[in-house]
């Protein structure tokens, strides 16, 4: 019953409602203050809140981006279980993250240097609260950002063995992949007490994180799976130019809120990351256009230009947010040269990666994390941070590049290992992640969707070939 009832009515003498007036108004001032501290606390910034809301809804934008990309330089017959799958292991992510995935990954509670603990389960105490290492947006807006992170890295992984790999084994996959080999390496390379990055290592946005763990995840699951039926009888032929086109298109735009975003907020060091992330695409782009025209005798291929876009993309991640965006040209040229001849290299090898995942996003993802070594600067680590930032060779900092290599071993070995280990415990469980042979032949838009990416146009089997008047 507050002051103004008490006024207004004769339920207390007048002596007693004026003695008691100085106790309410200091009770309501109380409760008051209260509220506002509760609803608004002090250290969010609502430009930074706006610009990663922004970020994270340009990054989920890349996994469709991704499932058509993919979908592009797959097989007519299996377009449409590629997007599929790519989507369902964002799906997957979603939940896992949600439940235990963000805590174990990003939460600064823990003092663990391996793994982070269960503060945040289930997403308890995210809207109110900080994280130590994005202090002017909520938990749970960090949480959400980087859940597109960690489901952009598993649909990336899966373009390894895209035509073969069942659906429903995939998604078990997905959820063991995430929990144990991704979340605890994000815990490492990220979190303030992670040991990766108490040791120094710089990645920025994901070059060890995403596609390291992504690379070496796509080139395992094709030599485990084995290589396709008609591999080697036959050339592939990428069936959908466009899609390629598109997806590139929503990758290239949604990296801008991948390496901006990943500032954690509307800073000068956001400004920068983008920057060199157009720049380091833009020339990669060219690079690979002329490497396909002197090595394989092509016109100007616009697939070789979108796969230029893309790797120099993933090499210029780990660097964005510590190089000057001039350097991102640098990042342009060395990782598309790096990842075309490891793909050659891969072909040698007859290691029957689909869409070259290991080459790209693996290669990629090392060669970044050694050019931050390099060209990483003080006058770009150091914006916004008081003490302790790091550099590299072109700095003087000489130590940095064994970091980075450790870094890249650790991730590697990791990644490798526990991989095997679940790809091994599924097949002890019967969980078979190879579709059959005659399910391959067929593609996996029949076998496993039970639809079809192009319901009116006839779909070509093992040994067709294309001319003017269609598949023959």
């Amino acid at each position: 019953m507050d002051a103004g009832i008490l006024m207004s009515t004769n339920l207390l003498p007048p002596t007693l409602t004026l003695l008691l007036l100085p106790l309410l108004a200091t009770t309501v001032f109380a409760q008051t203050a209260n509220q506002t501290n509760n609803a608004l606390p002090s250290s969010i910034d609502s430009g930074d809140v706006a610009w990663i809301l922004i970020a994270s809804a340009i990054v989920f934008l890349q996994i469709p981006g991704l499932g058509l990309y993919y979908a592009g330089l797959a097989e007519q017959k299996n377009a449409l279980a590629t997007m599929l799958s790519v989507m369902l292991g964002l799906a997957v992510v979603f939940v896992q993250w949600t439940l235990f995935g963000f805590t174990i990954s990003f939460s600064d509670k823990s003092s663990r240097i391996w793994i982070g603990d269960f503060a945040y389960y289930a997403m308890e105490n995210s809207i109110d609260t900080q994280n130590e290492i994005a202090t002017t947006i909520p938990n749970a807006l960090l949480a959400m950002y980087q859940m597109m992170f960690a489901a952009i890295t598993v649909g990336l992984a899966l373009g390894g063995t895209a035509g073969r790999m069942k659906l429903f084994p995939t998604m078990v996959f997905v959820f063991l992949w995430t929990s144990l080999v991704y979340d605890p390496v994000a815990y490492w390379t990220w979190s303030n007490n992670g040991f990766l990055h108490k040791l120094g290592v710089m990645d920025y946005a994901g070059g060890s994180v995403v596609h390291i763990t992504s690379g070496i995840t796509g080139g395992l699951l094709a030599a485990y799976l084995g290589k396709r039926v008609d591999y080697g009888k036959r050339d592939y032929e990428n069936h959908n130019p466009t899609y390629v086109f598109i997806g590139t298109a929503l990758l290239w735009f949604g990296w801008m809120g991948f390496n901006g975003g990943s500032a954690g907020g509307a800073n000068l060091r956001a400004v920068g990351a983008a920057f060199s992330t157009n720049t380091a695409a833009a020339m990669g782009g060219l690079t690979w256009m002329g490497l396909e025209k002197v090595f394989n005798k092509k016109k100007h291929s616009a697939i070789g230009f979108c796969s230029g876009v893309v790797v120099s993309l993933v090499g210029i991640t780990p660097g964005s947010g510590y190089v000057k965006p001039g350097v991102g040209l640098v990042f342009g040229i060395v990782t598309p040269i790096a990842c075309f001849f490891a793909i050659r290299l891969m072909h040698t090898f007859r290691l029957d990666d689909s869409l070259d995942v290991f080459a790209c996003h693996g290669v990629g993802g090392m060669v970044g994390m050694i050019l931050t070594g390099i060209f990483a600067q003080y006058s770009v680590t150091t914006i916004g941070v008081p003490s302790g930032a790091s550099a590299g060779w072109i700095s003087g900092v000489w130590m940095q590049m064994p970091i980075q290599l450790a870094g890249i071993g650790v991730t590697v070995a990791w990644t490798f290992s526990v991989t095997s280990l679940i790809i091994g415990g599924m097949s002890v469980c019967g969980l078979r992640l190879r579709s059959q042979a005659e399910d391959e032949i067929d593609g996996l838009d029949v076998s496993e969707v039970g639809e079809l990416a192009y319901p009116f146009v006839p779909v070509p089997v093992s040994g067709d070939t294309y001319s003017a008047q269609g598949w023959v």
